[in-house]
């Protein structure tokens, strides 16, 4: 191999690993961890709590829509979850991350500018398990993970970059008749 071959090959490799180990971005931007500080008073474009703030105003201070253009808005996507049932759970946003999830404990990651999939998350319940309705209320942000209770009584805790579980772990006795909806 002839020496530029040689200076090529290792740029190459250099690069490759730049991509491969560079902290995933969504619109442009780095996903920050969720931290207490980011909670009690969340950047503006963030919704990183039910109602997106800890007092449940379910307000958002940015002044781009307002009552003169609101009736000019139109969709610029659409996701189908394909699934049926109620769908309870509010989205949160972080950094361009949008999370939700749907009955049957499905947790979808989305990029919130195009709506296109960066992952998603199928919880497999247990045969026989217990719960009156299939119902998801949402997930909770912190840190770099996604919380998601379950219908089988149990809190999982994915990363939020990738959908990979972090950890599982059960929370009550499923057999018992306990099970989770909340967020």
């Amino acid at each position: 191999m002839n020496r530029f071959a040689t200076f090529a090959a290792a740029g190459l490799t250099v690069f490759a690993a730049a991509i491969t180990l560079a902290p995933p971005t969504v619109a442009g931007q780095s996903y920050r961890p969720v931290t207490d500080e980011r909670l009690e008073s969340p950047e503006p474009e963030n919704w990183l709590s039910y109602r997106g703030t800890y007092n449940g105003w379910g307000y958002s201070p940015l002044d781009e829509i307002d009552v003169s253009n609101v009736r000019d808005l139109k969709p610029v996507w659409a996701f189908s979850t394909n699934t049926t049932g109620g769908h309870e759970s509010p989205p949160v946003v972080n950094d361009g991350v949008m999370f939700i999830t749907t009955p049957g404990n499905l947790l979808y990651a989305l990029d919130a500018e195009t709506g296109d999939l960066l992952w998603r998350y199928r919880h497999n319940l247990p045969q026989g398990r217990i719960a009156f309705h299939d119902t998801n209320r949402g997930v909770a942000l912190f840190g770099d993970k996604v919380y998601m209770a379950t219908l089988d009584a149990r809190v999982v805790a994915l990363d939020a970059r990738t959908g990979d579980v972090v950890w599982d772990t059960p929370v009550a006795d499923n057999s018992a008749g306990y099970y989770m909806t909340m967020a």
